[in-house]
């Protein structure tokens, strides 16, 4: 008798999303369960929904993994799909092929993924939203998988200019955010914000539509995504610590995005070898800028024909060549130096980034770690060294051993809005 496919429920966290990646390796028929009111009650956690689109395409692309949604009564699928598609996880699904479903007429998806892509043209609404994205399908025709507002000529090889996303940029957050939020603790950060959205997206661009040999990915999924989470929100981040017995704090039950939340959300915080008060400073939350895609990954685009046999250490190395100065995995040596751009500018702007690619998951914290790992750069400025720090253990020159391989990459960053900060 064949055995029915064991049901998981879609998850609510980072550490959910890889430990069911762990899971279904070692499983042979796995179903994913996605609740759309279960998900929104859980959003509000720093990344979760960015990161969903690259956990989604590892589990029904590399893993072939399944999915199932229960519409409710008399509901039509396609409408259930629509349904879902309020959030960016809830919109990737009706994207994918009838083979990662279960119970999913092909007619429904074409339908839907027709309906949601002429919708995305209108972007952007007049109604303010915590999030706001934008995705490409890069296997479809460029006219109809390419939102204008990345490639305003529809062509798949004309990505918007700089100009272009200057605009988008002040888009994207007046539809996440207040207006006042645009006016004061926005506005002197637009071109710095504008350089990151660029630079990343761009990226997905040169690496991510296509096979490390130079062939078209069968399946393309490539995006923006924006966020504000209110300080409100990141209230839970502020706990008191606890102490080591050297005396530092300990941020228990935290991850490290949550850890770098914590820096503006604690009582107090260390500046300028001061304390400032919490009356002082004026902290109104987080900006998310994520860009995220399906392609081979940070390391397999640097490595190409040697990730096959790449250990983990080597594949950490060559997401850090990737934002090494005047690197370019393209061949273009006049390119190569906008992931650099992007360590540059998040230090100004006491920012945060998250990298997860293959089986790297890294970060850097320009909060807790303003002012370690700098070079001197030509001229006497300082910059950032292009170095990342471990998820799971932090300060470190060797990666965890142990994190599921991810398709794609995901990169994520989180700006603090306010003042005295």
């Amino acid at each position: 008798m064949t055995s029915l496919p064991q049901t998981q429920v879609f998850p609510t966290s980072l550490e959910e999303m890889e430990g069911l990646l762990h899971a279904l390796e070692a499983s042979a028929d796995s179903v994913l369960a996605f609740d759309g009111q279960n998900f929104r009650d859980h959003e509000a956690q720093l990344f979760l929904e960015s990161s969903a689109v690259q956990f989604l395409a590892t589990w029904t692309g590399s893993l072939n993994g399944r999915l199932r949604i229960s519409p409710r009564e008399n509901e039509p699928p396609v409408d259930a799909l629509k349904r879902m598609s309020d959030t960016l996880p809830g919109a990737l699904i009706g994207m994918l092929d009838e083979q990662a479903w279960i119970e999913m007429p092909k007619a429904a998806l074409a339908k839907f993924k027709d309906a949601f892509f002429k919708q995305q043209r209108s972007w952007p609404d007049l109604d303010a939203q915590d999030q706001a994205a934008l995705i490409c399908q890069d296997n479809i025709p460029a006219g109809i998988g390419l939102p204008p507002q990345l490639y305003p000529a529809a062509k798949a090889g004309a990505v918007a200019d700089r100009d272009h996303f200057r605009l988008l940029v002040d888009q994207l957050i007046a539809s996440v955010t207040d207006e006042a939020n645009i006016r004061g603790a926005i506005s002197s950060r637009r071109e710095q914000l504008t350089t990151i959205l660029h630079e990343l997206f761009k990226n997905t661009h040169d690496h991510a539509r296509l096979t490390t040999d130079g062939k078209p990915l069968s399946f393309s999924i490539r995006g923006t995504y924006a966020r504000f989470y209110s300080s409100a929100q990141l209230e839970y981040t502020g706990a008191a610590p606890q102490k080591d017995e050297q005396g530092r704090d300990i941020l228990s039950g935290l991850d490290q995005a949550e850890r770098f939340a914590s820096y503006f959300t604690r009582d107090r915080v260390q500046q300028h070898n001061r304390l400032i008060q919490a009356e002082e400073r004026q902290f109104l939350g987080l900006l998310e800028l994520s860009v995220f895609d399906t392609g081979p990954g940070f390391a397999a685009t640097y490595l190409k024909k040697k990730f096959g046999g790449a250990s983990v250490q080597q594949q950490f190395e060559a997401v850090l060549g990737c934002f090494a100065t005047g690197r370019s995995t393209t061949g273009d040596e006049s390119r190569g130096y906008g992931l650099w751009k992007v360590l540059r500018d998040l230090r100004e702007l006491k920012g945060f980034i998250r990298v997860r690619t293959n089986k790297v998951h890294v970060y850097r914290d320009f909060a807790w770690y303003e002012n370690m790992f700098l070079q001197e750069k030509k001229g006497g400025a300082t910059a950032p060294e292009e170095r990342m720090m471990d998820w799971r253990r932090g300060i470190t020159r060797r990666i965890t051993e142990g994190y599921p391989d991810m398709q794609g990459a995901h990169v994520a960053v989180l700006i603090p809005l306010g003042e005295h900060l």
